[in-house]
């Protein structure tokens, strides 16, 4: 039995063994990456070069793009094209080394949610694989390049993919990684940049796409990957002609690299640290390979590239000296991963309870303690959420569940624990209990409405260009509940202050009422302090006797 490394691109995919102490990428038909295309046209499904050139309307292409979600591509999923493709590498790989293979470590994108890391796992076990551990990728790609072999530093990893872009900042302190901060966009890599050459030569030609078919995108890859330092390299597209120059290239290039650069600082932000503070920059993914991008790279940070080993291959062999760490135990490497946007619950009002932020280490687990808001309450919804705003319906629904048979208590008096876990592998899943009964419910996050990288990256932006009006929003959001609990205690009160104090607190009650149903909540703050000045001096008189179980209305007036 063999355990490996795969690595499960958007565009290409790759797999990868340790063999005698070294890491390997197992070749599948010759070559070290396979497309990450399935072609299922005629009842017969092909996988990597052969669906690529297969020309048709029925070959699916950059699946993961789509993983976790709800999207169908000739009415499969993107968990059964996924595992297609990891079938397709095991079938191939097991060909060429002679033996079976059973376990893995894939690696996913750093900033991939919760759902779409569920749904890779289950790809993956639909396919007969095990997944011993999902790995981000820029981890995998440190190890590959033997920064774990270094006894300290932080070093950035730019991975710039056929299909997205990652940029994660990690920490080494004595072999042990953890990643600081990570960020990237499921929308920003070599498809779009071949995307944009065809525009170019299309323009240039005065055409259309219909004029020269679905071959011109592999023409502009052509001329991408092959344009080197000529002054210009041409190429047949059908009966039309394309061609590309540095020149052009370079502003191509341009837009999709200012994107890139402006991920990578927000993401040494997050972590605290300036460029300055590198000790280095790994290069992942075959856009890298192209000398304008190195060249932006090296200029931007100025800190030592670490290029040496294939772009395209770094991520598998990293992967694949990881799973033999867990197997044969010749190695210890410790890989600490982060959560990649925060996670919690829907509280009163449409607000959030933060439980699991972004960029927290895992494996973590987390617990929050709630209670009922009305008598005699015998269940109590959850709603999971994720992302950075204060308001519910500004973040990422990914669950809903009940916790019922609570038995009937005064209001305030059940005790409810809710605890969130996230594995080691980024999967998250949550449990309630009742304290004094012991009632309980748990769920794992379905991965059937996941999160694409465009939202993730939406998310983030939004959270950060809302700031102000967010801590603003939240702060309302607490006015309106506090206030709203306050009146509902108050008023179950009022018969037992003097009649002069219960006369001020009408009014103020009105105004509070009309300041809230206005969204004055300046207001609001200053008739709730009105009303705990005429409630307070009681207030002490009057908890005494409800707990001695006397009426104090004549020793007051």
């Amino acid at each position: 039995m063999a355990t490996v490394g795969i690595d499960l691109g958007t565009t290409a995919s790759a797999i990868a063994r340790v063999e005698d102490g070294k890491p390997v990428t197992i070749p599948i038909q010759g070559n070290v990456t396979t497309p990450s295309a399935v072609n299922y046209s005629e009842n017969e499904i092909t996988v990597g070069r052969e669906a690529v050139y297969a020309n048709s309307a029925d070959t699916v292409f950059s699946v993961k793009r789509f993983v976790g979600t709800k999207e169908k591509f000739c009415d499969r999923n993107p968990v059964e094209i996924s595992a297609d493709i990891l079938s397709f590498l095991k079938k191939n790989a097991e060909e060429n080394i002679g033996e079976r293979i059973d376990s893995a470590v894939i690696t996913v994108p750093a900033h991939f949610s919760d759902l779409q890391r569920t749904a890779t796992k289950q790809a993956a076990s639909v396919a007969g694989i095990k997944v011993l551990r999902l790995i981000n990728e820029p981890t995998a790609a440190a190890v590959a390049f033997g920064l774990d072999r270094r006894d300290s530093g932080i070093f950035a990893v730019y991975d710039f993919g056929g299909g997205t872009f990652d940029f994660s900042v990690l920490r080494l302190t004595d072999g042990i990684f953890q990643v600081m901060a990570t960020g990237g966009d499921n929308y920003l890599g070599g498809d779009d940049i071949d995307n944009a050459i065809v525009d170019y030569n299309l323009n240039l030609l005065g055409l259309s796409s219909s004029d020269v078919g679905n071959f011109a995108k592999l023409t502009a890859k052509f001329l991408k990957e092959h344009l080197l330092d000529l002054p210009e390299i041409r190429k047949n597209c059908g009966d039309r002609e394309f061609c590309l120059s540095p020149d052009v290239l370079r502003n191509i290039l341009k837009k999709f690299l200012d994107r890139s650069l402006q991920i990578a600082d927000r993401v040494l932000k997050d972590a605290g640290i300036g460029a300055k503070d590198l000790s280095g920059v790994v290069l992942v993914g075959g856009m890298t390979k192209l000398k304008p991008v190195k060249d932006e790279i090296r200029r931007h940070f100025s800190v030592k590239i670490f290029d040496n080993i294939n772009p395209e291959e770094a991520v598998a062999l990293g992967a694949a000296v990881y799973a033999d760490s867990l197997t044969s135990k010749n190695k210890n490497i410790l890989l600490i991963d982060v959560v990649s946007l925060t996670l919690g619950v829907e509280t009163l009002g449409g607000g959030t309870d933060k439980i699991i932020y972004r960029n927290t280490p895992i494996p973590v687990a987390e617990k929050r303690e709630y209670t009922t808001c009305q008598d005699n309450q015998t269940g109590m919804k959850f709603h999971i959420i994720q992302g950075e705003r204060p308001v519910a319906d500004e973040c990422r629904s990914l669950a809903r569940f009940e916790l019922s048979g609570i038995p009937p208590m005064p209001v305030g008096m059940p005790r409810i624990v809710l605890n969130f876990s996230v594995d080691v592998n980024g999967l998250l899943s949550v449990s309630a209990r009742e304290k004094r009964t012991g009632i309980s419910q748990s769920i794992i996050v379905d991965p059937s409405s996941g999160l694409s990288g465009e939202e993730m990256t939406a998310i983030l932006k939004k959270a950060a260009e809302n700031q102000k009006e967010d801590s603003i929003l939240a702060r309302n959001i607490t006015i309106k509940i506090e206030s709203e609990r306050m009146i509902k205690f108050w008023e179950s009160i009022i018969g037992e202050i003097p009649p002069s104090a219960r006369e001020i607190a009408k009014i103020e009650f009105e105004q509070l009422k009309n300041a809230l149903k206005s969204e004055q909540y300046q207001d609001a703050v200053f008739h709730k302090k009105s009303l705990e000045n005429v409630f307070g001096p009681f207030l002490d008189d009057i908890i005494n006797s409800h707990l001695s179980g006397k009426s104090i209305g004549s020793r007051l007036y």
